[in-house]
């Protein structure tokens, strides 16, 4: 059981380094991928995948109503910034960047709930 503890822990350092050697092999910075870009897709299946093993249910319902609520949330943001043009490709590509940013701080909490289980 520790060990599947650490290999929590261990997953939330490691799958950001191998995204940034990816992006690096590949020379994906020449089209516009950075490694948060590659990295929110594995946090995502490792969130559900940790959170089905360790807790009775799945964080997925959670994590989905926070999306969409930083979605709304940077919706209004955009178009305070801007109320004349709003531009789908700038909202998706900053919702992307700061979902990256929240998968990281779900991610975080549920490592340390899994140590403190």
């Amino acid at each position: 059981m520790i060990l599947d503890k650490l290999l929590a822990l261990a997953l939330f350092i490691i799958t950001p380094l191998i995204c940034i050697f990816i992006t690096r092999l590949f020379n994906l910075e020449r089209f516009g991928l950075k490694f948060p870009d590659l990295t929110l897709p594995f946090y995502m299946v490792e969130m559900l995948l940790l959170s089905g093993h360790f807790f009775a249910h799945t964080c997925l319902s959670y994590y989905s109503m926070l999306l969409a609520l930083l979605a709304i949330v940077l919706r209004f943001l955009l178009l305070r910034r801007t109320p004349t043009r709003f531009s789908y490709r700038r909202f998706f590509k900053v919702f992307w960047r700061s979902s990256f940013l929240l998968s990281s701080m779900i991610y975080l909490i549920l490592v340390i709930a899994i140590f403190f289980q």
